[in-house]
């Protein structure tokens, strides 16, 4: 990170490569899509995983100032190449997306938090071209999916190749699982609100039968921020809405015991729905997704009397349980391909979205 500043400072120095042009990224053309705060000073601040933002430039230079509260990995595309990925760590630190003398025309570059909250909340403060930033408006997609869920949805373990392997912020990557291989299949926009080892109404190894709800993904769902508990989402004015609702939860509800009854799981996946549908919208489309063998009945139970709502069953011998998994035993890439395929088989149909060509 070092070398980058110094980059940057030595460009600004000679007024060739950077500084040409720099604006908080709020008030820029940039693409934002998830869950972010817009701070007063025109930076943007967020932790969910899954949060993208494109930046579309006429240049031969880009440049990104970020913080970070701890240390986060970055998808990074450059004109739909991907790069390897960026780290996010410190304070004001500057990143160089793009630098080649040679290359002054139209560009785009896409970067995606990769990992999930709990290794930091991002702030985007500024982005700087030697050239001119253009419209990204033709970018947004005609429709839009939300995902809730835990560890499977964040890709805890999908850059993994070892179901031995333990938990490593380099391996895990959103952008490989079924949610976001869901979203591609449709050409969606989509965020991810997720969170390993959290649950609907019971956390991963909690001693109590019910955890306390402000710690579950049932509270999460309406907040801005997933590791912060202070703001709640303002649904009224988000600049995305979704057109459909993924929900994958109750893997961790029935992991360990004391596990929750039928009545208090079926009623926490039945207000969590009515929740939502009250902010997003009444008659939006929900496929619950279902992991847990011990949740298959109550699911099954549940969408029959919700309108709107189906079930994905993913929950036996969809993906091999050595060469498809990855960190402790969560599936890897492959594994998550796999459940994808179901997931968006029944995505359709409940839907009757076309898939992207």
């Amino acid at each position: 990170m070092k070398r980058f500043l110094l980059f940057a400072m030595l460009c600004s120095l000679l007024s060739g490569c950077g500084g040409d042009s720099t604006t908080p990224i709020a008030n820029s053309s940039a693409r934002i899509v998830g869950r972010v705060a817009l701070n007063d000073d025109g930076s943007v601040s967020f932790d969910w995983s899954g949060v993208y933002v494109d930046i579309r430039f006429e240049g031969s230079y880009l440049a990104m100032e970020v913080s970070d509260t701890k240390r986060n990995y970055l998808n990074y595309w450059v004109d739909g190449a991907e790069q390897p990925k960026l780290i996010s760590e410190g304070e004001h630190t500057t990143l160089v997306l793009f630098n080649d003398p040679t290359a002054e025309g139209e560009h785009l570059v896409r970067i995606q938090k990769a990992t999930e909250a709990e290794q930091g909340k991002m702030t985007i403060h500024s982005i700087t071209t030697d050239g001119k930033f253009l419209s990204t408006d033709d970018l947004k997609k005609e429709v839009h999916i939300e995902f809730y869920g835990d560890s499977l949805t964040c890709g805890y373990g999908t850059e993994s190749t070892s179901g031995s392997d333990p938990f490593l912020p380099e391996t895990e990557n959103c952008r490989y699982t079924y949610a976001a291989i869901t979203a591609e299949a449709f050409g969606a926009d989509y965020s991810l609100i997720s969170h390993s080892g959290r649950g609907l109404v019971r956390n991963y190894g909690d001693a109590e039968q019910l955890s306390d709800h402000a710690t579950t993904m049932s509270a999460r769902a309406f907040r801005l921020y997933d590791e912060d508990f202070t703001f709640d989402y303002d649904f009224e004015h988000s600049p995305y809405r979704p057109d459909a609702m993924v929900i994958t939860l109750g893997t961790n509800d029935f992991s360990t015991e004391p596990q929750p009854t039928e009545e208090q799981y079926i009623a926490g996946y039945k207000a969590l729905i009515e929740g939502l549908r009250a902010k997003w919208g009444t008659e939006l489309p929900v496929l619950c997704v279902v992991h847990s063998p011990s949740a298959v009945e109550c699911v099954k139970v549940m969408v029959s009397e919700i309108p709107n709502a189906a079930m994905a069953d993913i929950s036996h011998d969809v993906y091999n349980r050595t060469t498809d998994l990855g960190a402790s035993e969560h599936p890897n890439r492959y594994g998550q391909e796999k459940m994808a395929r179901i997931v968006i088989e029944e995505f359709a149909k409940l839907t009757g979205w076309q898939r992207a060509e």
